[in-house]
């Protein structure tokens, strides 16, 4: 009975040892950005700090620090997603207090459309979404709800 016992409490200790080990924890890294969200004459989010934990090999988005953003400041939005269901970027951004700002035609003549862009830096990406394009420590993410006339549009090279 004596052997049982202790045979029982070694396999204890056994399996709580390779429990340990294979909790070990992967290296993680942050990223602290400073976000705006704003709209003609509607400031949603002004220079909100965010800070991203995540894990080493994984790259946070620019579209990954806007939505931690919006959701700390609980901000409703909807996201801009291709075929595949991969979030591209912001597709409308409800503020607190019901104003929706939704990318697509503004009127209904379908003269003016609504869309948001953004910057890192005050420079606009050369190519890209935000959400595939990586964010970097210490950025200054800008998203701007903008509206142009279709003719402007067509005539953009």
């Amino acid at each position: 009975m004596k052997k049982i016992k202790f045979l029982a409490l070694a396999l204890a200790v056994v399996m709580l040892v390779f429990a340990f080990a294979s909790c070990k924890s992967t290296p993680k890294h942050t990223l602290t950005a400073t976000v705006t969200v704003t709209a003609p004459d509607d400031p949603i989010v002004l220079n909100y700090s965010t800070t991203i934990e995540y894990p080493e090999g994984e790259t946070i988005t620019v579209l990954d620090v806007a939505r931690q953003a919006l959701d700390e400041m609980e901000i409703k939005y909807e996201l801009d997603e291709n075929d595949d269901g991969a979030a591209l970027g912001l597709f409308s951004v409800t503020t607190t207090e019901g104003t929706t700002y939704k990318s697509g035609y503004t009127d209904a003549e379908k003269q003016y459309i609504g869309m948001w862009s953004y910057t890192v830096n005050d420079v606009a990406p050369e190519a890209g979404r935000a959400g595939t394009n990586p964010a970097t420590d210490g950025s200054k993410i800008v998203f701007t709800y903008e509206i142009a006339s279709v003719e402007e549009l067509s005539q953009t090279p």
